[in-house]
């Protein structure tokens, strides 16, 4: 069995968020597991200034997150155009910037190219979009970037292949365990934890998605972009000392017990990205659900209803009824 220890690192205005990805990155290494984390654009920058940081993630596999996470405009906001490959311009013009956190504008290298500075030992070739929020203009566009695995659509419950990606399931109950906050590590005795990881080994591979600043934020970090732009950052409380260290004293258990299946040869953890089942077809029905949970973030956060995105899924993946409801 396998599975993918998986970190999306987007907070870039909290401090204490990087002291939280420190532990973690130490936490692996004291226990030999190797995860994949996804950086966006500006944490990357963030982390130019933190070079213990990059040495521990260079154990690791490095992910690409966006070059802004909830910065507007956002991915479903610049790719919702009605020209499929004017999306896709936009998209590498963005991908390839560096994003100002106030304005949104372009301000020049940066994104993914920032990443491959950083990393340049380290092929950069997975993706997961912010609120698995993705868009087939975009990803178009990434792959012309050398992405070629994406984290974000949740179209099958096993790795499949298509237009030169391979897509890996969503973190849900029906694959696994869903980690999309550390809250569990905080509230589940060690006992409860081995449990839920055995559970989980049962059911079949599993795909964790972990965010560093669950941690220590006692808010989510982007708050300030739910209604625009704001005018300033502004950094949210933090977690007691107490909280964080139930937290982290949790996860530690989580890893030690994913490390004991891991030597006793019961598990195979974050093992190298492979290409999977190659698939040409995909039925309305598929895409539709796709479109749907793409969406669900920038509706029920953003207040946001696309115009032409579903238009985009239809012409991606050949469906020629592009008249669904939505």
């Amino acid at each position: 069995m396998q599975v993918f220890l998986t970190f999306d690192c987007e907070d870039f205005i909290n401090p204490q968020s990087t002291y939280a990805l420190k532990r973690i990155l130490e936490l692996l290494q004291k226990y030999d597991l190797r995860a994949i984390f996804f950086l966006t654009g500006h944490m990357c920058e963030k982390f130019k200034n933190y070079p213990q940081i990059l040495d521990l993630l260079e154990k690791h596999e490095i992910g690409y997150h966006s070059s802004a996470h909830s910065v507007h405009p956002t991915i479903f906001e610049y790719t919702d155009v009605e020209d499929y490959d004017e999306a896709c311009k936009i998209s590498l013009e963005r991908e390839t910037s560096r994003i100002d956190p106030l304005t949104g504008k372009m301000e020049g290298r940066g994104g993914l190219l920032l990443l491959k500075d950083v990393f340049p030992n380290k092929p950069i070739v997975a993706f997961r979009a912010p609120g698995f929020c993705w868009s087939p203009p975009h990803l178009d566009a990434l792959e012309k970037l050398g992405i070629r695995f994406d984290f974000s659509t949740g179209l099958s419950t096993v790795p499949i292949h298509y237009r030169n990606i391979t897509f890996y399931p969503h973190p849900v109950l029906g694959t696994g365990v869903l980690f999309s906050t550390v809250s569990p590590f905080g509230k589940l005795s060690g006992f409860e934890i081995a449990n839920l990881v055995e559970k989980s080994i049962r059911l079949g591979s599993m795909v964790s998605i972990i965010h560093p600043h669950n941690f220590v934020d006692a808010e989510n970090w982007d708050l300030d972009y739910l209604t625009g732009n704001p005018e300033h950052l502004h950094s949210v409380p933090t977690k007691s000392w107490q909280q964080i260290s139930i937290i982290l004293r949790g996860f530690e258990v989580f890893l030690r017990r994913v490390s004991f299946l891991a030597n006793s040869k019961a598990l195979e953890v974050t093992p190298p990205l492979r290409k999977g089942t190659s698939k040409t077809h995909f039925t309305k029905k598929q895409i539709l659900r796709s479109y749907r949970r793409s969406t669900s973030w920038p509706r029920k956060s953003f207040n946001y209803t696309p115009r032409f995105l579903l238009k985009h899924f239809f012409k991606y993946f050949h469906i020629s009824d592009s008249n669904a409801d939505t």
